[in-house]
């Protein structure tokens, strides 16, 4: 019987390294399609992966870049996150994830990733490019300083350079950020570079009268020059110059058709105008192309609604809802949707949602008030 028993146990080990080796060619041909832009393969491929081997970290963080770059942001972080839990110090699994937060624009979330990426390797001149981004524009501007000073004395490259402009203009050091400005317009290729950079140092700092100049610097320099017309537009948005916005917007579109920030930029510029119907088509590509963004679904679920479809608008105002369940506006408005198709007693749960989001806001005043109170009494 004992040789029955190893033949047997021999068959099985053949039978798992056959599947082993199995998985292994499958996640290759997955991230030789990642690599290669065929992110439907590629999810396929790690998908099937993670069913083999539920505990994959690199298919699980493969996956996240896979949704990452199909703007699924949501189920990349979820993922990216399990892959984490599981494999604490994956320095390509806390890179990514901060980029997803960053690409959102949401600092205080990509800041903890890059902190970390930094403390595992302080040398690493991306991580910390990275970690002064959040703290420059999550409101730190001072802490970013403490990064970025110690390279003004060697030779930063221009992102380096940048962010430590902006560090001392948003700290009220203008005249400490005018001198590393000069010195990053010495490092630019062409003059048009050199404009927009300053442009968009100038822009993030509210200057938006200089930004404004610095751009069409750039465009009398190189009319086609990638990005300039959508940021003119950002300028023209801050400063509710709707009318040229809109210009540069439709400019920045002509020039480049899968622009897809001009697409939202201009699609919510006309839900705010009213001019619904001339919304769709801008917004319902920005709603195809960036399927996590809760702003996207809302202003296209405002249109669809203020053009008496609610039917049509209630998903998409439910879809912004699970996607940023702390916005009022957000509620409110579904609450107006569900009503118009009769949905009376689900309209009511938003409201209540509605005034939720309201009083906690009114304690967090309420509490901010008494704290300060508190302090200037000593």
């Amino acid at each position: 019987m004992k040789p029955l028993s190893v033949t047997i146990v021999a068959v099985l080990l053949l039978c798992r390294c056959g599947v082993a080796q199995t998985t292994q060619q499958i996640f290759e041909r997955a991230t030789a399609a990642l690599r290669a832009g065929d992110y439907a393969s590629a999810e396929a491929g790690f998908s099937k992966v993670l069913r083999a081997e539920p505990a994959n970290v690199d298919a699980m963080g493969n996956l996240g870049v896979v949704y990452s770059r199909t703007l699924r942001y949501a189920r990349a972080i979820e993922i990216s996150k399990q892959a984490l839990g599981l494999s604490p110090r994956e320095r390509g699994i806390l890179l990514n994830l901060g980029l997803m937060y960053l690409q959102q624009d949401d600092y205080a979330r990509a800041q903890p990733y890059f902190q970390r990426l930094h403390r595992l390797d302080p040398k690493n001149t991306r991580a910390l490019n990275l970690l002064a981004t959040c703290l420059v524009y999550g409101g730190q501007p001072a802490k970013a300083l403490e990064l970025l000073k110690p390279l003004a004395d060697r030779d930063p490259d221009p992102a380096a350079l940048y962010l430590l402009g902006v560090a001392y203009s948003r700290s009220g050091q203008v005249e400490a950020g005018q001198q590393v400005f000069a010195k990053l317009l010495t490092q630019a290729s062409t003059k048009a570079q050199s404009s927009f950079l300053l442009g968009q140092a100038y822009y993030d700092s509210g200057r938006f009268e200089e930004a404004e100049q610095e751009y069409r610097n750039t465009l009398a320099a190189d009319a086609k020059f990638p990005g300039v017309h959508r940021e003119l537009a950002k300028v023209y948005i801050s400063v509710r110059r709707n009318e040229e916005a809109e210009k540069e917007l439709q400019s920045a579109i002509q020039q480049d058709p899968k622009d897809q920030n001009a697409q939202y930029f201009l699609g919510a510029l006309y839900v705010q105008a009213g001019e619904y119907a001339k919304s769709l088509p801008y917004m319902e590509q920005a709603h195809k192309v960036t399927p996590d963004s809760w702003a996207a679904a809302y202003y296209l679920g405002k249109a669809t609604f203020k053009l008496n479809h609610a039917k049509d608008a209630v998903p998409l105002l439910q879809e912004a809802a699970e996607l940023n369940p702390d916005e009022p506006t957000v509620f409110y408005l579904l609450a107006n949707a569900l009503r118009a198709v009769g949905r009376a007693g689900e309209a009511k749960q938003a409201l209540r949602r509605v005034s939720e989001l309201h009083s906690t806001t009114l304690d967090a005043e309420m509490k901010f008030m008494h704290d300060a109170n508190i302090v200037g009494a000593r």
